[in-house]
Formats: C-alpha cells, sequence, structure tokens
C-alpha cells in the first residue's frame, strides 16, 4: 500500500518541479527553452505510472467502500430498524456515505476522463494546451481527493457512532 502512496508523490514531485511556473510564465512559444516540450517523454512516462497506480488505488478503494456499506453500515442501520431501535445519527452518516461514495465514482471518472485526455495531448507541438490540461487534471484529482478524505472521515464519525450506541444499548444487544 505505501507503493500507491509514494509513486504519486514522486510524480507529484516530478511535475512540480518541471512545471511549478504558471503558463504565463513559461515561454511557450520557445521550444528550446520550454521545460515542458524538453521533458515530454518524462513527463508523459510519470502520468501513464501515475495512471496505472490510480486505477488500482481507485479498484481498492472502491471495493473497500463496498464492502463497509454492504458487510457493516447498511445490516446494521436494518437490523436497528427490525429491532424497532432505529438511530437518526447513523441513517443520517449512512445516506451522506452513500452519496459521498456516488461523488467518489463520478469525480474519479472525471479525473480518470481528464488525464486521459492530458496524456493524450501533444506535448511536443501544443505544450500551452497541454499545461492547461494539465492544470484541470491537477484540480480534478484535488477534487477527488478531497471526496477521498470527506469519505474516510463519515466512516470513521460511524464507527464513533457506533461505539456510542454500543455502551448506551449494552454490548450484549448489539451482539446478537
Amino acid at each position: 500500500m505505501k507503493r500507491y502512496i509514494v509513486l504519486p508523490a514522486i510524480v507529484g514531485i516530478l511535475l512540480a518541479i518541471f512545471l511549478s511556473r504558471p503558463a504565463s510564465a513559461l515561454d511557450m512559444t520557445d521550444p528550446d527553452n520550454n521545460p515542458i516540450v524538453h521533458n515530454c517523454a518524462s513527463i508523459k512516462q510519470s502520468l501513464r505510472s501515475l495512471q496505472r497506480t490510480d486505477a488500482r488505488v481507485r479498484s481498492y478503494l472502491g471495493s473497500s467502500y463496498e464492502r463497509i456499506l454492504g458487510s457493516f453500515i447498511t445490516p446494521l442501520n436494518l437490523r436497528l430498524v427490525s429491532a424497532n431501535q432505529p438511530n437518526t445519527n447513523l441513517t443520517t452518516l449512512h445516506s451522506e456515505i452513500v452519496d459521498t461514495r456516488k461523488n467518489f465514482i463520478s469525480e474519479y471518472t472525471s479525473y480518470a476522463q481528464s488525464l486521459d485526455d492530458l496524456l493524450a495531448s501533444d506535448c511536443y507541438g501544443h505544450p500551452e494546451d497541454f499545461y492547461n490540461k494539465l492544470v484541470e487534471t491537477r484540480r480534478r484529482r484535488d477534487v477527488l481527493s478531497t471526496t477521498t478524505t470527506n469519505l474516510r472521515n463519515l466512516i470513521a464519525e460511524h464507527l464513533t457512532a457506533v461505539r456510542k450506541l454500543k455502551n448506551t444499548l449494552g454490548a450484549k444487544d448489539v451482539a446478537e
């Protein structure tokens, strides 16, 4: 799992070094002094590596979220309702987790399409267009990162609420 965190960080650092200046500060008209043109092949290689890593991480996170919802959160809410002990806090958190998970799927799809467009663009012939697509892809990745953090926080909040409920009902009632 460390590999999934370290590789995107390295790619991000490389891209930040090569493209740290805003588009207006880059001389896009002079291919001899343009860092995008000079480093095009290595940038694209790093982006392809990032794309592969992100796909694996998305698969891992998506299946983890599905497993948490399908094996824990939803069955618990159904059990509480069938025992006539519904918990509005848990129900609200369940809905928020489901909605945020849907956002995660949508935002990942948008990010992946943006990354595909970036990789398909010509960084040698059209470095300014490439740079603009890179900025947009970064923005979409930041949005995705925020959603992933929100989802992780909601799941942690749900776990805290379950522990409170367990203490309120007693361990025996929840375990049955």
